[in-house]
């Protein structure tokens, strides 16, 4: 008889072990499960972030104003007005000859010497009318003829070339006794009100805003 308690004891013992562990298995899924969720929600909200377009500040537009039309004693105060203007607004001018002539050049050699020989070997290959510089800034180039606009100028640099004379180049050189007109660039758009006063006293000339040269 004790050996059929002893069965019967060990069948319960087994029983409750079945309910315990039944009871206690899904609290502990539910706990492993929390983490998880966890990341995921994080992971979405990144995503989510990554997504959000990054906000540029827009820069500010170059303006560019030509101003057309003054004297030459104009010419002169208006460059003491700009400069002083250039002090106090983001700018900065160039003067631009109203009429050019196009210089066919070979560029400055390190010395005389090699302007020399630069100019036999020239000759050596049929190419006339040329000599070398002698002024600054360009001195020691190699001039190949001034032409009164680029299609001569590139029919004298074709030709050069068809005779086997490469690195030439053309240069714009302002016609003698040219008028010229200022080039404003600036980023600040009070410029233009600047200008306009500084403009009052002049009252041939005139401002135009243009294209930004590229």
């Amino acid at each position: 008889m004790r050996w059929i308690a002893g069965i019967l004891l060990l069948a319960n013992l087994a029983l409750a072990g079945y309910f315990l562990a039944d009871i206690q298995g899904p609290a502990a899924s539910s706990s492993d499960s929390v983490p998880l969720n966890v990341e995921k929600l994080s992971l979405r909200g990144q995503s989510r972030a990554a997504e959000v377009p990054a906000r540029h500040t827009p820069e500010s537009a170059a303006l560019c104003v030509e101003w057309r039309g003054l004297s030459l004693d104009e010419f002169v105060q208006a460059r003491e007005q700009l400069k002083t203007l250039t002090a106090s607004r983001v700018m900065s001018f160039t003067e631009v000859p109203l009429n050019t002539r196009h210089w066919v050049i070979f560029p400055p050699l390190p010395s005389r010497q090699s302007a020399a020989q630069k100019l036999g070997e020239l000759a050596a290959a049929g190419v006339q009318d040329v000599f070398v510089v002698k002024d600054a800034p360009w001195r020691n180039a190699i001039s190949l003829g001034l032409y009164a606009n680029a299609e001569a100028a590139g029919r004298r640099v074709r030709e050069v070339e068809a005779k086997g004379v490469l690195g030439t180049r053309v240069e714009l050189l302002p016609r003698q006794g040219t008028d010229y007109y200022f080039l404003i660039k600036s980023e600040d758009p009070d410029t233009l009100k600047s200008l306009s006063d500084i403009k009052q006293p002049y009252t041939a000339s005139r401002l135009a805003r243009i294209a930004c040269p590229s």
